[in-house]
């Protein structure tokens, strides 16, 4: 079910079991882009016609917010033009060169190449691995690109976030949205996991600079900017006390 989140901007929400991500939709008078390619072509069939029963058309641009299988395994079945940074694409060109066996998958948890927690969740999109297919987006964006939509502006920067290096937000300022993807998270594939302290106050200093009313997040609802900014302050102090416990610890 396609829920409203502006006049301008509507999103399909997250799904836990299969760990899918939120994908949002923001329509211009001319134009549409999408947030997300959702983790499989059966994702993307499930966004398109929530679309098509709200009257929306399809997206004329779709945009990805970082390389991880459940925002871009179903850019093969994407409509319109895909974007993504280019770091994102380099990053897709290993994926797609990855056997999708039981085998493969574990050697790579072995290696540090993947993690058990989205292996598990692959399987559970994918009963077939067989299925699985990866693409690259068609345009590769580096620095900034505002894409104008007719009425609504979308502007797409590259930044180094603390969930993963190669991630894009997407600002819309006429709607005081700001697109996030998972940019507020953990980063999982960092040895020990958790939060890098210098990303993190690097996210919450970005954001404290842009004028926006709703941030939306990858795999949770819209979120208010005073929650956003204090959930990562929360997290920035959390961060500060494992490091003085750590420190204590060696002193001790």
């Amino acid at each position: 079910m396609l829920e409203q989140v502006t006049q301008r901007v509507w999103y399909l929400p997250w799904e836990e079991e299969r760990d899918r991500p939120s994908l949002y939709y923001i329509r211009g008078d001319r134009r549409s882009l999408a947030v997300d390619a959702g983790s499989s072509p059966a994702h993307v069939a499930q966004f398109y016609a929530a679309l098509e029963e709200r009257g929306l058309p399809l997206p004329d641009f779709t945009a990805v917010t970082h390389w991880h299988w459940d925002h871009t395994f179903g850019l093969g079945a994407v409509q319109g033009v895909t974007l993504a940074s280019a770091l994102t694409n380099r990053k897709l060109r290993q994926v797609r060169a990855w056997e999708w066996t039981p085998e493969a998958m574990a050697q790579r948890e072995r290696r540090g190449e993947d993690i058990p927690f989205c292996n598990e969740h692959i399987r559970r999109e994918y009963p077939d691995l067989g299925a699985v297919s990866v693409s690259l987006a068609e345009m590769e964006v580096e620095g900034e690109l505002t894409l104008h939509l007719g009425g609504v502006d979308c502007r797409l920067f590259c930044r180094d976030t603390p969930h993963s290096r190669d991630g894009l937000l997407v600002h819309v300022p006429q709607e005081r949205v700001l697109a996030l993807g998972d940019a507020d998270c953990e980063d999982l594939y960092q040895p020990g996991a958790g939060y890098d302290p210098a990303r993190l106050r690097a996210l919450l200093e970005l954001l404290s600079s842009l004028e926006f009313s709703l941030a939306l997040p990858g795999h949770s609802g819209p979120e208010t900017r005073g929650q956003e900014l204090e959930y990562l302050r929360g997290c920035l102090q959390g961060c500060a006390g494992m490091l003085n416990f750590c420190q204590g610890m060696e002193n001790g």
